[in-house]
């Protein structure tokens, strides 16, 4: 006997924040996506009369049509000034400075955000759409999740924010709260958790089947760069920088950058850490395991001799290293990313 799916008795509004800072393929995707709950399964399938989920309208700065950073033409339907409560309010993906707050005269969509009641209106975000959540402080003291490449902004600005740029969707409780989901398709994750959180679960296994939504697990450690470039002011550290980039493979490349930089090794320490927002042995581990991954994705050299090349001798710890950093084997990231999966598209 199956279960009833659950019911609702009336739709779900939400209000989806388009402005010209939105990510076309994230806010039309969550728009899709969220309408044909209740409607295309019914249409396509079953022949049931549709039941919508949810009723979704853009909300932006005025109902004037404008484009997005993409070129696309926005109408909002609504404008922040005249919008009611809502059940839920979405943030998409929005493009924003990786290295700078955003400005609130220029982003008016932060001051609607802080007006809702917390009572009666559920804040969720996909991708970069996070940092307006943290910038009025709806995150604070919250374990959240973004894009892996903001994750330097929100550890100089938003230090309160509990980031997980590892995880692919955060949230302390199913039913009431923040949603947070990362990385640039990670409204996907967003739309089927909302749909199954109003909807049921049934109705969210058909949205994956009618979207073609694989799985992607819990993760977005995978898909992440573990050097990225932060800016900062600090030419001796630079230089190490420079230097460990072609030199990762050597034995004590700490110390060694240490010595280079002529500072005693606490105070290297403490510099590094300042500059670059990790210590000298996180920094030299990311460099040899982004620089593994890139062999795994150009080369076909056995998985032992890539850890040697990098700098791990013991081909069994730096097969644990690994998975341990990236959520994946160095045989499973081949597959993911190697030359394999793209040369059938050439």
């Amino acid at each position: 006997m199956t279960k009833p799916e659950k019911c609702l008795s009336m739709t779900v509004s939400i209000l989806l924040v388009a402005t010209p800072q939105a990510s076309a393929s994230s806010l039309f995707g969550l728009y899709d996506t969220l309408m044909a709950a209740g409607r295309d399964w019914e249409t396509l399938v079953t022949g049931n009369p549709a039941d919508p989920v949810f009723d979704v309208r853009l909300v932006g700065p005025s109902t004037e049509p404008f484009r997005c950073g993409s070129g696309l033409r926005i109408a909002p339907d609504i404008a922040f000034d005249d919008a009611e409560d809502c059940d839920v309010a979405v943030v998409p993906g929005l493009n924003l400075s990786h290295h700078d707050r955003p400005d609130p005269a220029e982003h008016p969509g932060l001051s609607w955000l802080a007006r809702l009641p917390p009572g009666r209106t559920r804040v969720v975000s996909a991708c970069t759409g996070a940092v307006y959540l943290a910038e009025v402080g709806l995150l604070d003291g919250v374990e959240a999740t973004t894009h892996w490449a903001w994750e330097d902004l929100f550890r100089r600005c938003y230090p309160n924010v509990r980031l997980r740029t590892d995880r692919g969707l955060c949230f302390a409780d199913a039913a009431c709260g923040v949603v947070t989901s990362g990385g640039t398709t990670g409204w996907q994750e967003l739309a089927l958790f909302l749909i199954a959180q109003y909807g049921g679960a049934q109705r969210a296994a058909r949205a994956a089947k009618v979207w073609l939504m694989a799985d992607r697990g819990e993760l977005q450690a995978p898909y992440s760069s573990m050097i990225r470039s932060t800016p900062h002011e600090d030419a001796l550290i630079r230089e190490t920088q420079s230097w460990i980039a072609n030199h990762y493979a050597v034995e004590n490349p700490v110390g060694e950058m240490a010595k280079r930089s002529g500072l005693p090794s606490t105070t290297f320490a403490r510099r590094f850490r300042k500059a670059t927002g990790k210590s000298p042995q996180d920094y030299v581990l990311a460099v040899r395991i982004e620089e593994a991954r890139q062999l795994l994705e150009t080369t076909s050299s056995p998985v032992s001799e890539i850890g040697e090349e990098v700098g791990y001798l013991d081909a069994p710890s730096f097969r644990r290293l690994f998975k341990r950093k990236t959520g994946l084997t160095p045989t499973e990231h081949r597959k993911m990313f190697g030359q394999t999966r793209f040369s059938r598209y050439i």
